[in-house]
Parts: structure tokens; C-alpha cells; sequence
């Protein structure tokens, strides 16, 4: 049974987990802490860290969209390697950075490296996997990633507590050695880039490209109450947190881990089981847990209900950003998977630049309850929005499909 499950992936599977293992252990010892870092740093300035974590993202914006063409191009090997020595000088840098501009240096070098890697290694997965195995691949990903969430939050609750330099420097370490397995093992899997000299390029309007990719970019634009709901939960609630639980380092540590184990023992065999629904369905169910999670936070007061609020991430995450990525993969033409993963995945900068700092205004101004039901609200209109997009989509392959079959 063993040598089966191993016989199931490929050895550039096997590299991607591996990789993920060690990255995923080391940042989840500094994503919890981040935000709290950067505010002790700043002498408890919330609106000014915000804007510092704003400022990757606005980084990842240009060069997510960037990133995916270059993928394309050039291929995927190539750009996670450059993507890798980025997020690694970028750690380093965070151990020796005291003013302001060298954390907002820092954290724009880092937002180049995530937007450059992860439209290339979602597009090698692509590559590698039949279409059947998409979804199951993606969950295994994220599954192992979660098992580094898992015991991350600990050892970072006891280094944050000590040195939390010693956060950056582990994480430094640990995409330095993934830089050098990537550089040895991983084999390059994009297709030949073969550039259209029929039609100049100064004739195709930028309408004429909107249109082309309007299944994609209307994904993208619907998404975007999912990342800003993680951008609030990200940035926003712990500060939030802080104002309500005396302890509330030992209950964030706490939900972080329990989330991860839950992500581990949940997320493959809910990602498998929901291959039954059609994408509308999907996308139903995990928008209605988002709204759930969203007003579950605002109310929050006690570590039973954050908690509980966990199951329900779980829920919406195995079934519906798995299946998401995998619906891309098989929207996108063969030779721009790259280009189709930075589309969808922009969504997540532009939450993650707009997010932190929108919502530690309205933090301020008129606190936590009213930010997450604003988010719910968010969440509900996109929730209309995405189910139409996707039933027109499955409708029209739908009808494709009877026509190629007559």
C-alpha cells in the first residue's frame, strides 16, 4: 500500500511536499507574530504597520501578472529559483532591519518572491498531474504545508518570546535549502512558449485581451471577499484579539496549531469527497462557511467559539480553494497556465495591499464587530457574483462538450 501511494506522484510531487514542509514549519513560526512584531517595533503605531503590510502586496500586483507571462516564457524552474533567493534575502534582511523604510524594503523584496513563485510552481503542478489529480495534489500540498502550520505556532510562540530575530533567521535558512534542492532535482515541465507572429502585438487591444480572459478575471474579481476576509484575519484580528483576551498570545499560538491539525487530518479527505458536486454547488457551500467564519470572529469571546470557527475554515478551504485552483488549471489554455494562476491569484495582493489598512481604519473608528460584518457582507455579494460566473461557465463547457460528442 505504501509503494503504491509513492507510485501515485511523480518525484517532482515528492520535491514540492518536501519543500513545502520545511518553508511551511518556519513561516508558521512568524505568521502569527508578524504583525504584533511590527507593531511593538513601531512603538504601537496600528495604522503604520498596517501600511507596511500593505506594501508587499502592492509589490505583488505588478509582478504576480509579470511573473505568470515570465513563467510561461522562460519556465517554471527557473523563475521558483529566483523566487526563492528573493523570499531568502528578504528573511535576512528582517534580522537586521531597525527603521521603517528597511521593514517596508523587506517586505516589498519578500512580496516579489511570493509573486513570482507561486504562479510558477501552481503552473508546474499543471504541468505534471492529469487533470483528475489537480485537486488532490493541490490538498496533499496543503495538507503537508499544514503540518508545518501545526508545529510552527509553537516553536515560534517560545523563540518570539526570546529573540524574535532568531523567526527570520530559521525561515532564511530553510528557502536557502530549498533554493539548492529545486536547483538540483526539479526538472523543468513548461510546454515550448511559441510567440503568435501572425497577429502584431500593437493590433490586439486591451478590450480585445479583457474579453479573451473575462472567465478568469471575473474568478479574480469574485474572490477578493475571500482575501480580504484573510487579510483581516491575518492583520486585523490580532490586534483585535489583543483588546479582548488577557492572553491572547497563548490563544492565537492555540488556534493556529489546532487549525493546522485539523488542515492534516481534514483537508485531503474533504477535497476527495467534494469531487461529487459541480463547481456552483462548491462555491456555494464555501462561500456560506466564509460568511459564517466572518460573523463568527466579530462575535468572538471565547476560545471555544474560535475554535469552532477553525472547523468551518477547514471546511471552506478543503473544498472550495482546492477546486478553485483545479477549475483554473482547466479553464487555462495549455500554454498560459501561468499566466492564468497570476490572474486568479491577484486577488490575494490586492486584499492583502487594500486589506490591513482598510481595516485597521475601521478597527479604529468603529471597531472589530463592525469590520467582520462588513466582511460577511462582502462575502455574500461575491458569493451571488461567483455562483452566476460559474454556472454560465459550466453551462457553456456543458453545451461544448454535447456539441464536440454530436
Amino acid at each position: 500500500m505504501i509503494h503504491k501511494w509513492i507510485d501515485r506522484y511523480n518525484e517532482l510531487i515528492w520535491i514540492r511536499l518536501v519543500g513545502e514542509l520545511l518553508t511551511s514549519t518556519t513561516g508558521a513560526m512568524i505568521a502569527p507574530f508578524i504583525v504584533l512584531f511590527l507593531h511593538d517595533k513601531l512603538d504601537g503605531n496600528i495604522l503604520l504597520a498596517m501600511i507596511i503590510v500593505a506594501m508587499q502586496p502592492l509589490s505583488e500586483i505588478i509582478l504576480t501578472l509579470l511573473g505568470g507571462t515570465m513563467t510561461d516564457r522562460i519556465g517554471r524552474k527557473k523563475i521558483i529559483l529566483v523566487a526563492l533567493f528573493l523570499q531568502a534575502m528578504a528573511m535576512t534582511g528582517f534580522i537586521f532591519a531597525e527603521s521603517v523604510w528597511l521593514f517596508a524594503g523587506m517586505y516589498l523584496l519578500n512580496g516579489m518572491g511570493r509573486a513570482l513563485y507561486i504562479p510558477a510552481s501552481r503552473a508546474q503542478i499543471a504541468d505534471s498531474v492529469e487533470s483528475s489529480k489537480r485537486s488532490e495534489v493541490f490538498a496533499l500540498i496543503n495538507t503537508v504545508g499544514a503540518i508545518g502550520f501545526s508545529i510552527g505556532p509553537i516553536i515560534g510562540y517560545f523563540v518570539f518570546t526570546t529573540d524574535p530575530s532568531l523567526l527570520f533567521a530559521c525561515e532564511a535558512i530553510a528557502l536557502i535549502l530549498y533554493f539548492f534542492v529545486v536547483l538540483v532535482k526539479l526538472p523543468e515541465t513548461a510546454p515550448e512558449y511559441k510567440r503568435d507572429t501572425h497577429t502584431p502585438r500593437s493590433v490586439i487591444t486591451w478590450k480585445e485581451r479583457i474579453v479573451t480572459h473575462r472567465y478568469v478575471l471575473g474568478l479574480m474579481a469574485f474572490s477578493l471577499p475571500i482575501s480580504f476576509f484573510y487579510a483581516q484575519k491575518e492583520s486585523t484580528y490580532p490586534l483585535y484579539m489583543k483588546e479582548m483576551f488577557s492572553d491572547y498570545l497563548l490563544i492565537l499560538t492555540t488556534i493556529a496549531t489546532v487549525k493546522a491539525i485539523l488542515d492534516i487530518v481534514f483537508q485531503f479527505v474533504l477535497t476527495k469527497w467534494a469531487e461529487r458536486f459541480s463547481m456552483k454547488n462548491i462555491t456555494l457551500i464555501t462561500y456560506s462557511c466564509y460568511i459564517l467564519a466572518a460573523l463568527g470572529y466579530g462575535y468572538s469571546s471565547s476560545l471555544w467559539m474560535l475554535l469552532c470557527i477553525q472547523v468551518i475554515l477547514v471546511i471552506a478551504e478543503s473544498i472550495g480553494l482546492n477546486h478553485f485552483l483545479r477549475f483554473v488549471s482547466e479553464l487555462a489554455p495549455v500554454t498560459l497556465r501561468g499566466t492564468y494562476f497570476s490572474i486568479y491569484g491577484t486577488h490575494w495582493d490586492i486584499s492583502r495591499m487594500i486589506g490591513p489598512f482598510t481595516g485597521g481604519m475601521i478597527l479604529v473608528d468603529l471597531g472589530g464587530l463592525a469590520l467582520f460584518y462588513l466582511t460577511a457582507t462582502m462575502l455574500l455579494i461575491g458569493c451571488t457574483a461567483q455562483y452566476l460566473l460559474v454556472r454560465r461557465i459550466e453551462t457553456k463547457a456543458s453545451i461544448k462538450t454535447k456539441v464536440i460528442s454530436t
